[in-house]
């Protein structure tokens, strides 16, 4: 248990520091946090409440997915989320002591840095099996009904979440690209494909896989 919640807690600071790095990058916000934010802007209402509304949202749609199979200790992502929170605070202090001069190859490489930490820390967070943050939980949820890689639905996942954004500020607010920059596209894509590879690396040095579904 306690190897678990060390690989739970390092995974996720992991993931926070991919966040800073997307942040700092000016590249554009991460995928799933995209909605939250397209919320804040349409609505004016403070994105950490938005950003709580929305987790909220995701943790009913995969009691709506999983229906039996959901289990309660799901709930325990909003603590979650509120862990996540503060490491993310601490990323982006521990970020910025890192050299950033807004070119454009250092905002690639911060962006490169982003889905690559963000990708490693999915890896490393989800096969502790104690509480998914809820972007995850929804993509795990769906692996859970379908028996599809959670990768391939993770890449799909994120893309629909930046459509989503695309559609909610192209509607309500003065900007389309209000919540989304090109740095969230290439984000959707690459997250869940550099999920895979470092699966598939893993896999080839180890002879096995690490699952990150959790049934």
């Amino acid at each position: 248990m306690i190897k678990r919640i060390c690989s739970f807690v390092v995974g996720l600071f992991i993931m926070s520091l991919g966040v800073a790095f997307s942040i700092v990058s000016t590249l554009g916000t991460t995928p799933i946090s995209s909605i939250s934010y397209s919320l804040a802007l349409i609505t004016n209402i403070n994105i950490g409440i938005t950003t709580f509304v929305f987790n909220a949202a995701l943790i009913l749609i995969q009691f709506l997915i999983l229906r039996s199979r959901f289990h309660r200790k799901r709930l325990l992502q909003l603590i979650n989320c509120i862990l996540f929170g503060y490491f993310t605070d601490l990323a982006l202090y521990l970020v910025s002591f890192i050299p950033f001069d807004g070119s454009v190859l250092m905002c690639v490489v911060f962006l490169a840095v982003s889905i690559f930490l963000t990708a490693f820390g999915i890896f490393v967070y989800m096969p502790a099996n104690i509480a998914p943050l809820p972007g995850e939980g929804c993509v795990e949820s769906v692996a859970i009904v379908t028996n599809w890689r959670f990768s391939t639905i993770k890449i799909g996942f994120d893309a629909t979440m930046v459509i989503i954004s695309l559609v909610m500020c192209g509607l309500w607010y003065t900007n389309i690209l209000g919540a989304v920059n090109v740095g969230t596209i290439i984000s959707a894509f690459m997250v869940g494909f550099t999920l895979r590879q470092i699966n598939n690396v893993y896999a080839h040095f180890t002879g096995h896989e690490v699952n990150v579904v959790n049934k």
